[in-house]
């Protein structure tokens, strides 16, 4: 009898232990649900923020780009322009 009630005693301690254990646990992993939750909104807010920088990055390029392309037409006309005045001179001079 002595010990049957040894074990239940040691089994109730082991129980109580055991729900403390999955008390702690259950709260553990409802912290990381959390914390899983607000990483998982950081890396949304993160890609869109990728995708709107990504995408304004384009829009610069273009932008440059197009610059680039009108400073070499506008260059190209000035060099015709100062050659057909050249030809002039050089008509008058004869």
């Amino acid at each position: 009898m002595n010990d049957l009630t040894l074990n239940i005693g040691d089994l109730k301690g082991k129980i109580e232990k055991l729900v403390k254990l999955h008390q702690v646990l259950k709260k553990e992993n409802e912290q990381l649900a959390s914390d899983k939750e607000n990483l998982q909104k950081t890396i949304n807010e993160q890609k869109a923020t990728i995708e709107a920088l990504e995408k304004n990055n384009k829009a610069i390029e273009a932008a440059k780009s197009e610059e680039q392309s009108k400073i070499v037409v506008d260059t190209k006309e000035k060099i015709n322009e100062l050659v057909q005045e050249i030809d002039n001179c050089i008509a008058l001079l004869k």
